[in-house]
């Protein structure tokens, strides 16, 4: 891995452009996040909505990894991160975040138009209500075009980052960030609820096509936490069958 320049964005990483070569030779542009030694979680939470994700058909990064890195490849103290690190080849577009930090509010509700009119919402909007991800804000999302919208950054899912295992009540109704962002910017067309219940029928049988994977994971980055892996493994099955009736009940959507 050659690593380049540090990335401005990123609150909960720090996040280097860098150059990698894949398993099977393949190389790309990437992005490194490194997360300090007090996100305890942020591995396995990245890599639980990745592959959740991925199964899903959502679009994501073509690729993404761990990576061991080394001391001397970056220009900062050491010791206040985590030796392993997230790594994901790069994506086209632009977030509707970085225009709407500079208040360039026009070009921020052009892409999140192209959002809402994306052939993906309702299973994106279903997704992060079967993952809890309370945290798909203006900043996670990448418009290339129309219908060229991908995901990233699920570091803070399930609820909050460095969850406890007593948050995890499968039927924690969690706040979707993105149907939110959509009425508040009054996008259209506007999401409809049955569409995004209708999206939930799929989880129950993606997560047991791809259990094996999950706990293939977490039993490596939970190990020494029986508590936590076992409410994480726990919390995600209930929800990937109870999705339907959750979202019915809770999304402010359209009936």
């Amino acid at each position: 891995m050659a690593v380049y320049a540090r990335q401005a964005s990123g609150l909960m990483a720090e996040t280097y452009a860098c150059g990698i070569k894949w398993n099977g030779g393949k190389e790309t542009k990437a992005y490194v996040k490194r997360f300090s030694h007090i996100r305890t979680l942020a591995l396995v939470n990245e890599v639980t909505g990745y592959i959740i994700a991925k199964h899903l058909d959502l679009p994501v990064p073509s690729f993404a990894g761990l990576i061991h890195t080394s001391a001397n490849q970056f220009d900062n103290t050491p010791t206040r991160y985590n030796d392993w690190a997230f790594v994901v080849s790069s994506l086209e577009g632009a977030t509707p975040g970085s225009f709407y930090d500079v208040k360039d509010m026009p070009s921020c509700k052009t892409l999140m138009n192209l959002v809402a009119g994306w052939d993906k919402v309702t299973d994106a909007i279903a997704f992060d209500d079967w993952v809890a991800n309370e945290d798909r804000h203006l900043g996670n999302i990448m418009v290339a075009g129309k219908n060229r919208i991908y995901l990233f950054d699920h570091s803070n899912l399930p609820i909050t980052l460095n969850w406890q295992a007593q948050q995890l009540d499968p039927n924690y109704i969690a706040k979707n960030v993105l149907s939110e962002n959509l009425y508040a910017l009054n996008c259209t067309p506007l999401p409809v609820k049955s569409m995004i219940a209708h999206a939930t029928n799929t989880h129950e049988d993606v997560y047991n096509q791809i259990k094996k994977e999950l706990c293939y994971w977490w039993d490596l980055l939970l190990e020494g936490d029986t508590e936590r892996r076992t409410a994480l493994e726990r919390f995600m099955e209930s929800r990937a069958i109870l999705g339907n009736s959750r979202v019915c009940d809770s999304l402010r959507m359209l009936a």
